[in-house]
C-alpha cells in the first residue's frame, strides 16, 4: 500500500483537482490523508466528503500550524509501505504512483523521483526537464543534484519513499521550505535513488500560495535550511560542498530580493527591526565577495 499525505489549507478553488487525481490513479492500492490545518473556507467539509464515499480516503482535522505539523500528522497515522506526498492545489498524473512504485521495485531502490511541470493561470507549462532520461544514484549524487536543482528540487510531493527511510524523520514544526529541511536527510539514507525525467507531477503556481506570498520573517527559513545543509555535507560528504555553499549563496540573494521588493510597512515591522536589516544586507554583500 502506498499512503499518500496531502495537507490542507485553504485549497477550496483547487481541491478536488487534487483529490480526484488521487482516487483515479491506476494504482488502486492507497490510502489518501487529507489533513485539514485548520482551513477557513470550505475544504475541511470537502475532504469530509470524499471520506464519506472512498474508504480509501482518511481525513485529520487539527488546528492550523502549517505544513510541517499537517505532514506530521499524516505520518503518524499512515499505514502504507511506501510513502507519498501531495500539495492540495497540484494535481498528478493518473499514472504517477504506478510508475514510480515500478521504479522502486525494478531497481531496488529505496526513493522514485518523476519529473514535474509548473502551471500557470494562463495555462502555460515550463518543464522542468535534464537530458538525461534515467538516472540510478547514491545518495551523495543524489544530494548533489538536488542543490544543483539540475534534475529535481528539495521538495518532497514528486517522490515516493520506502516508508523505513522516513521512519524518525520529521518536518521542522514552524518553518517554510521545510522540504529543504527534510528531503537530504531521507537520501543519505538510501542505498539507492532513481530518478526518471518523465512528467507525472504538475506544481500549481498561483497568488497567495505560500511559496509566492508576501514576505514575512519566515523568508529566513530558506537561509537556515541550506546552511544545515551546507555543514551537513561539509562533514559527511565534503566532495560536493563546493555546491552546497554555492546553495547557500544563493540562498541569501533570494532572500535580499525578497527583501528588497518587499513594502516598506512589511519590511520594518516589529518583526524585524531596521537596524537587524541593515546588518543583514551587509552581510550578504560580504558574502557574495
Amino acid at each position: 500500500m502506498i499512503s499518500i499525505i496531502v495537507p490542507v489549507f485553504g485549497a477550496e478553488p483547487y481541491l478536488d483537482e487534487c483529490v480526484l487525481s488521487l482516487l483515479r490513479q491506476t494504482y488502486e492500492d492507497i490510502e489518501v490523508i487529507l489533513v485539514d490545518d485548520g482551513s477557513l473556507d470550505a475544504s475541511g467539509k470537502i475532504c469530509d466528503q470524499y471520506a464519506a464515499l472512498d474508504p480509501r480516503v482518511k481525513v485529520i482535522h487539527k488546528k492550523s500550524s502549517g505544513p510541517s505539523d499537517a505532514r506530521n500528522a499524516g505520518l503518524s497515522v499512515a499505514r502504507g509501505d511506501y510513502i507519498g506526498f501531495m500539495d492540495s492545489d497540484d494535481f498528478i498524473s493518473r499514472d504517477m504512483f504506478a510508475f514510480l512504485i515500478d521504479l522502486l521495485e525494478k531497481h531496488q531502490a529505496d526513493i522514485a523521483i518523476c519529473g514535474h511541470v509548473k502551471t500557470f493561470p494562463h495555462g502555460r507549462a515550463f518543464p522542468h526537464l535534464p537530458r538525461k532520461k534515467l538516472r540510478i544514484m547514491g545518495p551523495e549524487e543524489a544530494i548533489k543534484k538536488m542543490l544543483q536543482v539540475s534534475h529535481y528540487e528539495s521538495f518532497v510531493w514528486n517522490k515516493l519513499f520506502r516508508r523505513e527511510i522516513l521512519t524518525g524523520i520529521s518536518f521542522p514544526s514552524g518553518h517554510l521550505y521545510e522540504d529543504l529541511y527534510t528531503t537530504y536527510k531521507a537520501l543519505d539514507r538510501a542505498n539507492k535513488i532513481v530518478y526518471s525525467r518523465e512528467i507525472k507531477y504538475y506544481y500549481r503556481q498561483r497568488a497567495g500560495s505560500i511559496i509566492h506570498s508576501a514576505y514575512n520573517a519566515k523568508v529566513f527559513d530558506y537561509i537556515q535550511a541550506s546552511l544545515d545543509l551546507c555543514e551537513f555535507s561539509k562533514k559527511k560528504y565534503p566532495r560536493i560542498y563546493p555546491t552546497a555553499f554555492f546553495a547557500y549563496l544563493r540562498a541569501r540573494a533570494f532572500t535580499f530580493l525578497k527583501i528588497l521588493f518587499a513594502q516598506p510597512r512589511m519590511l520594518f515591522s516589529q518583526e524585524i527591526r531596521r537596524e537587524e536589516m541593515y546588518k543583514y544586507i551587509r552581510a550578504i554583500i560580504s558574502s557574495i565577495r
